[in-house]
This record gives structure tokens, sequence and C-alpha cells, in this order.
């Protein structure tokens, strides 16, 4: 009697076991993910991630090649959830608010906490990118759909509010509000460096949508 077992695929292996694989990822990528928020950096080894993920490093060669390669792996896959996720929310930031003022808060806000949030995550890669040019290359490309979602969100709130905005002095609003944010997040510095404190975060988003204002305002 044939035994009971998932039906075939079309790569020959059933779909049960295509579960367990994904299952078993999934705990790989949970794994490497919490090192990253402990450690600040990339300072860890397979042996650890499996340890950690009770998965055997068997499994992890079966997946990836090197510790390298996992690690690009799972940049791809938090970065197109963070491209996605930045796209809706700072896409609907600013719209529909009273004043262009206010609309600029909105969309500098959004798009700060959204960094703010995701700081353990993108900390490390700042850092492993120095070294690797295919995880640098994906940062930027990250970098570049936030910024252009960035723009668009900012030219439209001034086209809804009758301000003329060039897309030169938005550009130079972003490079600002990017900058600064990066500063005070600490984002590419180790995890034994603690965030700027100087303001309090509330002030800094103050501040920071005072000032993207007033640049984009200027004549």
């Amino acid at each position: 009697m044939r035994a009971m077992g998932g039906r075939p695929t079309v790569n020959g292996m059933s779909e049960p076991k295509q579960q367990r694989s994904r299952d078993s990822f999934a705990k790989v990528r949970a794994a490497v993910l919490e090192l990253l928020h402990e450690r600040g950096t990339g300072q860890f080894s397979l042996a650890e991630v499996s340890a950690r993920a009770e998965v055997s490093i068997g499994s992890i060669y079966g997946r990836v090649s090197s510790k390298v390669e996992l690690l690009r792996v799972i940049q791809g896959q938090e970065f197109d959830r963070l491209d996605v996720e930045t796209e809706e929310r700072v896409g609907a930031a600013g719209v529909g608010a009273a004043s262009f003022a206010r609309a600029t808060a909105e969309i500098v806000t959004v798009y700060a906490e959204i960094l703010r949030e995701n700081r353990d995550l993108l900390s490390p890669f700042f850092l492993l990118g120095v070294e690797d040019a295919e995880i640098l290359d994906r940062g930027r490309r990250s970098g570049d759909a936030g910024q252009a979602v960035f723009l668009r969100a900012l030219l439209a709130a001034a086209e809804e509010h009758g301000v003329d905005l060039t897309r030169e002095r938005a550009d130079w609003a972003f490079e600002i509000f990017y900058s600064l944010c990066v500063r005070y997040l600490g984002l590419g510095v180790t995890a034994t460096a603690s965030p700027h404190d100087a303001y309090a975060w509330p002030d800094l988003l103050e501040r920071l949508s005072r000032t993207v204002y007033l640049t984009v305002s200027s004549d």
C-alpha cells in the first residue's frame, strides 16, 4: 500500500515538507532579527542563529550558502515590507489637512515615526552596507523609494494648498529632514551608542516639522 503523504509538487517536494521548510526558515528569520536587535550589528554566527531558532545548521545551509546570503535574504524581505509600509503611511499623510503647515507636519511625523519604529532593523544594515555592496545597494533602493514617497506627498500637499513648491526645495527639505533623523536615531552606529538625547522625541518632531515647513515655504 502506498504511504499516505503530501501531494508531490512541481519541484518534487511534498506540500507538508514545503510547509516544514517555510516554518523552519521563519524561525531562522525571527532568530536573525532578534540577534540584530540585541547586538546592533551582524556580529553573530550561524551557530548562534541555529541555537536560537532551534533549527539545525544543515537546514539553514539548505536554504542559503552563507551567513552573508542569509542576511541579504532577510534584508530583502524586511525592506520590501518597509517599502510597502512607507508607501501606504507616508503616501496618505497630509491629505485633507487644514493647512500646508499641518500637512507638512503630518508627512514629517509619519516618516520619522517609521524610521524610529524600525531603528533596530535599519541600523545594523547601515553598518553591514559599509562592507557589503549588495546590502548597501538594497538599502539605497529603499532609501530612494522612501524619498520619492515623501516628495510626492509634500508636492501634492503644496498643490492642494496653492503653495508654489519647486522640486529643488522639496529635495533639500528632505535632505535636512533625513539627515537630522538619522543623526538623532543613531542609525549606522554600534549598539553601544545611544540615540541623540538633546531633545525629547516630540520636541524633535515639532522642530523637524517647523524646519521643513520653513524650507519649503521660503522664497
